[in-house]
């Protein structure tokens, strides 16, 4: 059976990418750190068109790459602001044009802004926390 060029596989908890001219799988979601997030980034790390790239998302996830990018992009905004990077920080990490587009983006996806949402963190935090 001939090795797709291009194949999206779920393998413990992680997805990967298996390419024909990789010899190893490697991280879809840190090909997508290192893109910033950009469908056109990712195209140009895998080597395939952005047509390609939707089919290959299609079919391996069921979601566009764009959507995908934004979910990770959005799961790795999280990860920074609970361990309590500044708005503006998480936002220039991400690759956001400014903290306000960061922001809406945020509360769009989640529906609390950032700031509010490390402020619940925090008050999580105290609340368990065992004295």
């Amino acid at each position: 059976m001939k090795r797709r060029e291009l194949e999206i596989i779920h393998r413990n908890g992680r997805f990967l990418v298996l390419s024909a001219s990789e010899a190893l799988p490697f991280s879809l979601t840190q090909a997508a750190r290192d893109t910033a997030y950009r469908v056109d980034g990712l195209c140009k790390r895998l080597g395939v068109s952005e047509r390609h790239l939707r089919r290959v998302f299609e079919e391996g996830l069921g979601i566009s790459p764009k959507e995908w990018l934004r979910n990770e992009r959005m799961v790795a905004a999280r990860a920074f602001l609970r361990a309590g990077a500044p708005v503006k920080g998480a936002a220039a990490d991400l690759g956001f044009t400014n903290h306000r587009v960061f922001s809406r983006e945020f509360l769009a996806f989640y529906g609390v802004s950032p700031t509010a949402f490390q402020r619940r963190e925090h008050n999580m935090r105290l609340e368990n926390a065992v004295f």
